[in-house]
């Protein structure tokens, strides 16, 4: 490697840092390699273009679109970095030109921007230089328990890059963005205060450093996104998600990537499908939770898709121990494509509504729900779980569109089934941070029941929530949106018996701290998802 390349190498923070008070390379991504090759004045020209067949002799060639492209950047520093360029507004310039045949670039990137002195200064005394002594254990846990099913980092590389150079060359923003996530996981005291400490520091970090690796933008901000502690509070799972889906469209990341980036590897290309298969994950799952609209249309992601790799769980390694079986590795790839389809079917039952036609629901019925056959380790338990969570949280969309409340009943039932199997053998450290959510359908059948005539269903009814409103004690402490989950259904249900009766059941509000003034309504509960709360 030259000495230009290799000044180009960065890592997270040295002790050389506060003495050049203004470089914010040394809080950049490295492992994301091939992106960041030194733009000399050959840069361009080493972009080799396509050839152009006779008949296409109009079209510009992708060099001499490169070129074009790169005037928008004002001041061109020394990385190189990807571009999209989209069909309509600015690209209608570049097809002024003439025909465009690809859409992706790499460019020069802009120069970087030096760090304030007091920026940097307030974030030493924030404590985002200082990681925690469980360091090591906190990037086990993530990719553990989290990676398996939402592969948004290239796990391989990324520890690959810890065994060779520890947390030193790793970007910082990453770093407090993976342990706001697998703090969840460590058997620490308060997992809630551990995980908030990460995640403000993550959050000036991504506000403060003006961090140019939008790739690691995009990652720092889905993993945020997880984060819930107060309705208040703007910048929670809407906000986040919000920002790396706009990021990965500048970047074309939910188009097809082509010829255009000569210099991506296929590994590179992979972990790009993983990340943009990520954001339409967390799309359709938080405007299903939270009643709101899709914000990905998927109409304008014209992909030709990279079939599904077995990268992101193959040399998963840490201290030179592999973290995963061959089983395992093989049951997490085969649970990702499950997941992945399920939203992608959740998604076209959001789209059609109540215009569901009874063979639109006995096709998407089968698509939420293949089959599968997993060993039973522990990973591969908690994984496998969650993935049952997620198709039953599917199908009761789809059997609410199709008013189906035979079958409701039995996803209900099998939701139950796994909430009761976590507290029995004691996994419930292990749930992942979506779990809440999608319990709340299951609940809302349970809720129903006490409004039956008949004794018998209203007291399974009640003992059915009871069992969830001990799952979310269990979990209160690591997602605080349990909490709020527990106290809503609590006052709904004493609305309920309050009504039967004319009298307020305060022994239902039992570990329920601070009873809520007033009551809303059973009917408002009834609604598809709680509007209003991230998750």
């Amino acid at each position: 490697m030259s000495q230009t390349q290799d000044s180009l190498r960065p890592g997270y923070y040295q002790s050389s840092m506060l003495k050049m008070l203004g470089t914010r390379r040394d809080l950049r991504s490295s492992h994301q390699k091939s992106l960041q090759v030194n733009p000399s004045p050959s840069l361009l020209a080493s972009l080799t273009p396509r050839a152009v067949p006779e008949e296409e002799e109009s079209s510009v060639p992708h060099i001499e679109q490169a070129q074009i492209v790169a005037a928008s950047i004002t001041q061109p520093g020394p990385q190189a970095v990807p571009l999209f360029v989209g069909e309509g507004g600015y690209g209608d310039i570049l097809a002024a030109t003439g025909n465009v045949d690809h859409r992706h670039f790499i460019v020069p990137g802009e120069a970087e921007k030096p760090l304030a002195p007091e920026d940097l200064a307030f974030l030493k005394v924030k404590g985002c230089f200082s990681l925690p002594a469980e360091s090591g254990e906190l990037i086990k846990a993530y990719f553990q328990y989290f990676h398996p099913s939402f592969p948004v980092l290239d796990g391989p590389s990324f520890l690959q890059e810890y065994a060779s150079s520890g947390l030193n060359k790793i970007n910082l923003l990453l770093i407090w963005s993976i342990f706001s996530i697998s703090a969840s996981y460590l058997p620490i005291q308060s997992r809630r205060a551990t995980k908030e400490v990460c995640v403000q520091r993550a959050k000036l970090l991504f506000d403060l450093t003006h961090e140019s690796d939008k790739i690691v933008l995009i990652q720092s901000a889905l993993l945020l996104s997880f984060w819930f502690v107060d309705a208040e509070d703007i910048k929670q799972s809407w906000y986040w998600s919000g920002i790396a889906f706009g990021i990965a469209q500048t970047l074309g990341l939910h188009r097809a990537l082509d010829v255009g980036l000569p210099q991506s590897s296929m590994r590179e290309q992979i972990l790009w499908r993983n990340i943009w298969r990520c954001c339409m994950f967390r799309d359709v799952w938080l405007s299903y939770g939270m009643g709101r609209p899709l914000r990905i249309n998927a109409t304008n992601c014209k992909r030709s898709e990279l079939p599904f790799s077995e990268n992101h769980v193959q040399g998963i390694a840490f201290d030179g121990v592999d973290l995963y079986t061959p089983a395992e590795a093989a049951g997490f790839m085969k649970m990702w494509q499950v997941l992945v389809g399920v939203g992608t079917t959740l998604r076209a039952i959001m789209s059609i509504g109540q215009d569901l036609s009874p063979a639109q629901t006995k096709s998407f019925g089968i698509q939420i729900c293949p089959q599968s056959d997993w060993e039973q380790t522990l990973l591969l338990t908690v994984v496998s779980r969650q993935l049952r969570l997620h198709q039953n949280a599917a199908l009761s969309a789809l059997y609410r569109s199709s008013d189906d409340r035979e079958k409701l009943g039995a996803v209900a039932a099998d939701t139950t089934s796994v909430i009761h199997a976590c507290l029995d053998d004691g996994t419930t450290d292990y749930v992942a941070p979506t779990t809440i959510p999608l319990v709340v359908p299951a609940m809302l059948v349970q809720l129903k029941m006490l409004k039956s005539t008949e004794l018998k269903s209203r007291k399974q009814g009640e003992s059915t929530l009871e069992l969830y409103f001990r799952f979310l004690t269990a979990i209160e402490d690591n997602y605080p949106a349990a909490s709020i989950v527990k106290r809503l259904f609590a006052a709904a249900q004493n609305f309920i018996f309050r009504s039967d009766s004319g009298t307020i059941h305060k022994d239902q509000l039992t570990s329920i701290p601070s009873p809520l003034v007033s009551f809303p309504s059973s009917q408002q509960l009834e609604y598809d998802h709680f509007q209003g709360f991230d998750y």
